[in-house]
Parts: C-alpha cells; sequence; structure tokens
C-alpha cells in the first residue's frame, strides 16, 4: 500500500493506493476506486475492500473524501454530495496519470452512501466501466424522507426552510451548526 494525494478542485485528498500482491511497474493493471460510506474515512471499510480488491489483481484507491479524514476542506465533516461525487471523479482522473494502470479498465465501488455516489459518478464519466455497490444507499433521498422513509414532504420542505435560514446565520457570523446523519438509536420513532 502506497500513502498518496491527489487533488480535487480546491482540496487535497489524502489516499492510499493498494497494489496487487505480483506488481510490477512494468505491467498495465484493471483499477478500481472504492469510495467510503458517509462519516467515513479511507482506513475503515473501504481500505478492506481495496485489499481484497488487491488480492484479485487490481489496483485500488480508497482516499478520504473532502471534508473527512487526512484530506483538506472546511468545515470539516460536512457531507457535500456533489464534492463526494467530483472526489470520486477526480481519484479516476489520478488513476488515469499512472502509468500501471488500464485507464480503459476503470470501476467504481462504493460502500453505504458511497455506493449511491459511485453510480451517480458512473453516470456522468464514460471512463468507469463498472459500478458497484455494497448497501448502497441514496442520500439525497435519506435526508429528504427521514431514515426510515417516512418523512413527509411537509416536514422535508421544513428541514430545507431550516437549512436556508441556517446557512444565512452561518454567513453572518455564527457558529456552524451540524446536523446528525443517523439516528441516536437503531430503533425507529415508536418503536417498543
Amino acid at each position: 500500500m502506497q500513502s498518496i494525494t491527489f487533488r480535487s478542485g480546491p482540496y487535497t485528498l489524502a489516499g492510499d493506493l493498494h497494489l496487487p500482491g505480483n506488481f510490477t511497474e512494468s505491467r498495465k493493471y484493471p483499477a478500481i476506486v472504492a469510495v467510503h460510506p458517509a462519516g467515513g474515512v479511507k482506513e475503515q471499510v473501504a481500505r478492506l475492500y481495496a485489499s481484497k480488491l488487491a488480492l484479485e489483481g487490481f489496483v485500488a484507491l480508497t482516499y478520504d473524501a473532502s471534508f473527512q479524514g487526512e484530506s483538506s476542506g472546511e468545515p470539516r465533516y460536512i457531507e457535500d454530495p456533489s464534492a463526494r461525487v467530483e472526489d470520486i471523479l477526480a481519484a479516476v482522473d489520478h488513476l488515469t496519470t499512472l502509468p500501471f494502470v488500464q485507464s480503459e479498465h476503470l470501476g467504481v465501488l462504493g460502500i453505504c452512501a458511497g455506493g449511491g455516489y459511485a453510480i451517480n459518478a458512473a453516470m456522468m464519466d464514460s471512463r468507469l466501466k463498472a459500478v458497484g455497490g455494497v448497501s448502497a444507499v441514496n442520500i439525497g433521498a435519506s435526508v429528504r424522507l427521514g431514515w426510515a422513509g417516512t418523512t413527509s414532504p411537509a416536514q422535508a420542505l421544513g428541514l430545507r426552510d431550516a437549512g436556508s435560514t441556517r446557512r444565512t446565520a452561518e454567513h453572518r457570523g455564527e457558529d456552524i451548526a451540524y446536523m446528525p446523519l443517523a439516528p441516536a438509536s437503531p430503533d425507529p420513532p415508536g418503536a417498543q
């Protein structure tokens, strides 16, 4: 495994390049970008998948998304869907610069929310020839409909309006507010 950095717009992303066991720079390998879940980092589940893919002969790239882990971006811990998709495309850009990567054999594998982002990136970029999701989640639908899918349209509009009001407050200098991405309890509201 090699620690690397690459650019995604204005951000520097910290990544790990997982190489096949029989790796030699004189050979070309298919490559896969492994995308971590929302709130995750490259050292967690994405690393597990990347290491297994490397055992199967792939070059596999994991990285911390913008605003997460060792990557740059402020405020910290923000989950920005458009930045997350752009990060995947930047990872693909980086892989295409490596002389030992088969640029015509690139794929993306996303876990949880990373799966939703991976699918979105694959729809946008024809360099990605394969896409996979493990327990893929559409984070936009999850935020709009709630964790259990029971948020009404009126509640969703209320959350949108609260977010808009919060942006104005933060622009005026108030502290950044953070919203939890997952419920505090695994039990849905009203469960016995």
